[in-house]
């Protein structure tokens, strides 16, 4: 069967920027070593190089440029066409489109039998960004998820809590709930714990909920002297940074704080090997990449009640759910993990069996081909 992914690619394996990529990425490679699927995945990139390359049996980028400006302000309509004209030259039995934007629009637009996968609820997040500029790019982008969602009649949800969210746009649509594949060699992590070591992954912007897990870190020192938390992500907004900055240096925490940046895969499997738990209290989140690759490493993760965290960190079993904004609560949590290694053990066994039934590469590719298969028909 012949299938062309479109959407956001990583330009290297060791450079993945965000869950989506990290996503695409998976899920390319799983449906191409299957050896059944014939993988194209179309990149429409105004800041990467035309051409056609082959990284591995089954698996063809083709790489179709990009509109450089006003891309957003126009509805992505020259990426949208550019899309649509490439795929029809392609001739591919089925398009699967990532994310409600240029792409979604440009394989509907191609005629094609397309799936569109939502990987985050972009109104959700925009509303909690705190530069303008950010807000303005958030509303643009919202325009094209709604003129996705009224042409889109094939989708893929990653939780339930999409299906809620989004109800009464998806009416008419064909929907079906598969997970964003985790590579299988976070599945084999066995580098050895750190003592009192807590991994928080994933950008640092505001709707990540910073401040309120430092809070938590200074109140959990108290009985934990040595509790180190490691955040392993990019910052995209430097004045957030250096308001982080500020935070950890107020309540004394330079000790017990380090930043690791952006990590390639490999770097990122380090990290959940060494923690001993994972921390996400988020103002908001779909289905963090992050918390399911933790999950695979078998560590158990306390994260807030929002979007689809709750379909799979389950409280008192894989995890605890505690709300943003409530850092006693938190650094609660967060002492009860580290003194307990029984405890830890117990839910991280549970987090590995949830996150195998749910997250390999071979479930998620052999969900989504059967809704290829159907969509085809």
């Amino acid at each position: 069967m012949k299938v062309a992914i479109t959407g956001i690619y990583p330009e290297s394996e060791e450079r993945i920027r965000g869950g989506v990529e990290a996503a695409t990425l998976r899920l390319s490679q799983g449906l191409a070593r299957r050896g059944d699927i014939d993988v194209h995945v179309v990149i429409c990139n105004a800041g990467r190089a035309p051409g056609i390359t082959n990284p591995e049996p089954n698996l063809t980028l083709h790489s179709i440029g990009g509109s450089k400006r006003f891309g957003n302000m126009l509805l992505s309509i020259p990426d949208r066409r550019r899309i649509a004209a490439y795929l029809r030259k392609l001739k591919p039995e089925v398009v699967h489109a990532h994310s409600l934007d240029r792409f979604a629009l440009g394989a509907i637009e191609s005629r094609l039998p397309t799936v569109v996968t939502i990987h985050g609820i972009i109104e959700m997040e925009s509303a909690l960004e705190t530069e303008v500029s950010q807000k303005v790019r958030g509303a643009m982008r919202n325009r094209l998820v709604h003129a996705a969602l009224r042409k889109a009649r094939n989708v893929i949800l990653l939780s339930p809590y999409v299906a809620e969210h989004y109800a009464r746009d998806l009416r008419r649509a064909n929907t079906w709930t598969i997970e964003n594949p985790v590579a299988d060699s976070f599945f084999a992590i066995d580098e050895p714990e750190e003592r009192n070591t807590v991994l928080h992954a994933g950008l640092l912007i505001p709707r990540k909920g910073i401040g309120n897990l430092l809070q938590a870190a200074r109140i959990a020192r108290a009985e934990v002297s040595d509790i180190k938390i490691r955040f392993a992500g990019g910052a995209t907004i430097p004045d957030y940074k250096e308001e982080i900055d500020r935070t950890v240096s107020e309540l004394g925490l330079q000790e017990n704080v380090a930043f690791l940046g952006n990590l390639s895969p490999a770097e990122l499997a380090l990290e959940y090997g060494k923690c001993e738990l994972m921390v996400m209290v988020s103002k908001q989140e779909t289905l963090p990449v992050a918390i399911a690759e933790c999950m695979a490493a078998g560590k158990p993760v306390i994260a807030s009640p929002v979007g689809g965290i709750p379909y799979i960190v389950r409280e008192n079993e894989t995890g605890y759910l505690v709300p943003h904004g409530e850092p006693e609560h938190l650094a609660e949590k967060i002492v009860s993990l580290l003194s307990n290694r029984r405890l830890r053990e117990k839910m991280g066994a549970a987090a590995k069996a949830y996150a195998r039934e749910r997250f390999t590469m071979e479930s998620v590719c052999d969900r989504t081909v059967a809704v290829y298969r159907e969509i085809a028909k």
